[in-house]
């Protein structure tokens, strides 16, 4: 059975069958393949006077073109997205208002589950030796928000799904599919 020109399937081969080549963003010459490229043009690279790209979906997942609900419009051959991005203050959530904490002179040094964080110590003169401890009970002290800061390594975050490596192969030579 003959497949249309253009038709992109998933593969789980390790070569291209005939009339297949694999998506790999590879350079092809407009003379060898006239009915290929008159379908998909320059849209995946090339120079449209000798050459012409198959689309690369290397380590990439397809997504339909045109307008979508969520308000995000891609066009036919954008490619977008990042494997891993680098979170840093600016795209954390901001905060604002006050922190509650628990004081006392009562202590505990073994948390429970109800338990906040408690500093008591002794003065020293001008000092203040403190000594980190735990209470019990409800806190009732604000804390200004601006004593809370975001702290981190700026390590970048993985942004892949499970994924497994499969094939794309792009029909080449074919049926011309016809136009509505």
């Amino acid at each position: 059975m003959d497949e249309m020109i253009a038709t992109i399937k998933m593969f789980a081969g390790t070569y291209a069958p005939a009339n297949f080549m694999f998506c790999d963003g590879s350079l092809l010459q407009i003379m060898q393949y006239q009915a290929l490229f008159s379908l998909i043009g320059t849209t995946y690279g090339g120079d449209g006077m000798r050459t012409f790209a198959l689309p690369n979906l290397n380590g990439r997942l397809p997504v339909g073109a045109g307008n979508s609900t969520t308000g995000k419009s891609v066009q036919l051959g954008e490619a977008a997205g990042n494997y891993q991005n680098t979170l840093t203050e600016a795209n954390l959530p901001s905060f604002s208002g006050s922190i509650k904490v628990a004081k006392t002179n009562a202590n505990s040094t073994t948390p429970s589950a109800s338990s906040s964080i408690a500093i008591t110590g002794t003065p020293n003169g001008r000092d203040f030796n403190p000594i980190p401890s735990y209470v019990d009970g409800n806190p009732d002290t604000l804390i200004s928000g601006q004593s809370v800061f975001h702290q981190g390594q700026s390590a970048p975050v993985n942004n892949m799904p499970p994924y497994l490596g499969m094939n794309y192969i792009i029909c080449v030579n074919g049926i011309y599919p016809p136009r509505p």
